[in-house]
């Protein structure tokens, strides 16, 4: 094979043989790599977009971003924008490992030759006495140095809040939250995380979601990177995807119970009243219960 070569002064990469040579990358990996490394920085370079650009399949483009990431050529990162979103930040590495073992160590450099120190003559009483108040006046007004304050992380995103805390409602939810490691192992919350996400938990149950409709929400469509703090994620989620409350159905009307019926000796008259309540026809205030028996119906 013979190469005919031209200079390039303009539109062109200098990318590694490292890369175009690599024995335990494959051919799309490679691919993915040199396209990725030749595109302007800003340029999306998703599944969708490689998968649109390139014509390999979404599969293929995924293993291979994932190999070139474990080999050093990607470093994927989740970061938080300004608006709260979760997005992805890929860095290509143009050469992941400067210092290899086949790039020579260079060697360390030769100690200079120093020429012998001149003896100094022993200091005099004024001279030594002047030095100590010096050194312990430096002494006294330096000020002691201060540790550096502790890293502290910022507070999660709030999470809704059930109407009545039951106790058993809250034990539920902790099951629900607990149990989340089982479907993705990086979703592992501490006891101070796992007491601010319970009650948001505990508001999806109340709602009437099920716990397995809960987890899916919460495990369902999360970064393949590494996530630095799944708390947040799940307060976020727990809040944006809220259900709605179910809808208030208003309790059965209570039936009316008619008032007692009353009779009148004096003129005949039957109506229906309180207790103690005199006759409105003769206002005779002497009456008498009454109950309704219907009349027999004639046959004929």
């Amino acid at each position: 094979m013979v190469h005919e070569t031209t200079r390039h002064t303009r539109d062109f990469t200098v990318i590694s043989n490292r890369l175009l040579q690599h024995r335990h990358l494959g051919g799309v990996a490679i691919a993915v790599g040199c396209h990725m490394m030749s595109v302007a920085e800003g340029t999306s370079v998703t599944i969708r977009s490689l998968h649109e650009r390139l014509g390999f399949s979404r599969q293929k483009i995924a293993d291979a971003l994932h190999a070139l990431e474990r080999y050093g050529y990607l470093r994927r990162t989740v970061i938080r924008t300004a608006g709260g979103r979760l997005v992805t930040e890929t860095v290509v590495c143009h050469n992941p490992n400067a210092r290899t073992p086949e790039a020579p160590i260079p060697k360390p450099p030769a100690p200079e030759r120093t020429p012998a120190p001149t003896p100094t003559p022993p200091p005099t009483t004024t001279t030594a006495t002047a030095t100590a108040t010096a050194t312990a006046t430096a002494t006294a007004t330096t000020p002691p140095a201060t540790p550096p304050a502790p890293r502290t992380h910022r507070p999660l995103p709030p999470v809704p809040h059930p109407g009545f805390p039951a106790r058993e409602l809250l034990r539920a939810a902790l099951h629900v939250l607990v149990t989340l490691r089982d479907t993705d192992p990086r979703l592992h919350c501490s006891e101070a995380d796992a007491e601010h996400l319970t009650p948001g938990v505990a508001a999806w149950l109340e709602r009437g979601a099920s716990p397995e409709t809960i987890r899916h929400a919460l495990t369902t469509g999360l970064p393949t990177a590494l996530l630095h703090r799944p708390a947040a994620l799940l307060a976020h989620r727990l809040a944006t995807h809220l259900p709605p409350a179910p809808p208030r159905v208003p309790p059965p009307p209570t039936p009316r119970t008619p008032a007692p019926l009353h009779h009148c000796e004096t003129c005949d008259t039957c109506f229906r009243a309180p207790p103690t309540t005199p006759c409105p026809t003769c206002d005779n205030p002497d009456t008498t219960p009454a109950a309704y028996v219907p009349a027999p119906v004639d046959a004929g």
